[in-house]
């Protein structure tokens, strides 16, 4: 009995696997009718040239864009996170940063209207959303930095209170660098699933175009019915762009770099080889080494047989009387000539 009820949860297991399947992104019109495409434009469109692995290299790597590949991401821009369901259906994922507010500085009257005010909010939730915090260093560089470069130019100041205001501003990025401080910061995660039914378009890149607009029509709802209910309980939700969710994801994905390297002070230097995206074993380390003096390796002998083709053509010319330094200038000559 309980091998055939196996092989029934298997059957279906695999059934429902096999009917899985990504957004069409056919080209259709507004009945749903497919688009054929025209031969010119199939020729002349760069995404449809054919990828050759003989023109890859470090196939063997397993690169970030395996691991986002591996759990379904599509891609990451707009502020939203695109997913691929399998059901001919995009999933997209918007983080909103929620406001922090001090429950010990409120009355209990005040405590007690947050509470039935976030319970409200959790009764009315139609799509799923999921709430996460994250601890986070305290950085204040940036706002101190142009903090000391407007203080030299404020109307109605005297030196002596741009120096005093220079040497605050000064204790206070020494303190910051001496003492870490941490705070936590809480994400709410909105959901927008877009069906294939919904869109429609004449290319492939008009219906990602209206996929994309109907998703961020759909988030940025959620976000702003929810925001006018939590703000009233001091916590006003703030959507994040690209580079806000760009920068969660790094600190998720290192936690230690992160405290010492901000994200924008790596875009800002572009030195990204300082960088893996995880703890790598002294094995894996090893690999890469190897790889690396291999490509060099192979510029080199590239170089050496280069050269040694050259010798040999020389000492050819030479063996027939002539100078391949003369040869040489008469090439240049002849192509000045022809221009």
């Amino acid at each position: 009995m309980v091998t055939i009820i196996a092989l029934i949860v298997g059957g279906i297991i695999i059934y429902r696997r096999s009917r899985k399947r990504d957004l069409d992104t056919t080209p259709r019109d507004k009945t749903g009718q497919a688009i054929e495409p025209e031969d010119e434009d199939y020729e002349n469109d760069p995404s449809q040239a054919p990828i050759y692995d003989d023109d890859l290299t470090y196939d063997d790597w397993n690169s970030w864009e395996d691991l986002l590949a591996e759990i379904g991401i599509i891609d990451i821009r707009d502020g939203m996170i695109e997913y691929e369901t399998g059901d001919n259906s995009r999933l997209f994922v918007m983080l909103a940063e929620m406001g922090q507010s001090n429950p010990y500085l409120k009355t209990n009257e005040e405590l007690a209207q947050n509470n039935q005010i976030m319970e409200v909010f959790f009764n009315g939730v139609l799509a799923p959303i999921k709430i996460s915090s994250q601890s986070q260093k305290i950085v204040m560089t940036d706002f101190l930095k142009d903090l000391a470069e407007h203080s030299k130019f404020i109307h109605g100041t005297n030196d002596q209170m741009r120096d005093y205001a220079d040497r605050v501003i000064r204790d206070t990025l020494d303190y910051q660098q001496s003492s870490d401080r941490f705070e936590n910061k809480c994400y709410v995660q909105f959901q927008a699933v877009i069906k294939a039914d919904e869109v429609f378009g004449e290319t492939p890149a008009a219906l990602e175009k209206q996929i994309h607009e109907k998703a961020m029509e759909k988030l940025l709802r959620q976000i702003t019915r929810a925001d006018g209910l939590l703000k009233r309980a001091d916590h006003s939700l703030s959507p994040l762009d690209t580079f806000g969710l760009l920068e969660v994801l790094y600190k998720t994905f290192n936690r230690e770099s992160s405290v010492r390297v901000r994200l924008e002070d790596i875009i800002k230097k572009q030195r990204y080889s300082l960088f893996t995206s995880a703890y790598q074993n002294d094995t894996t380390f090893k690999h890469v080494q190897q790889k690396v003096q291999i490509e060099a390796d192979a510029i080199n002998m590239a170089r050496e047989s280069l050269q040694k083709q050259q010798d040999l053509r020389n000492a050819e010319l030479l063996s027939r009387g002539e100078d391949y330094y003369q040869s040489a200038s008469d090439d240049d000559t002849t192509s000045d000539s022809l221009v």
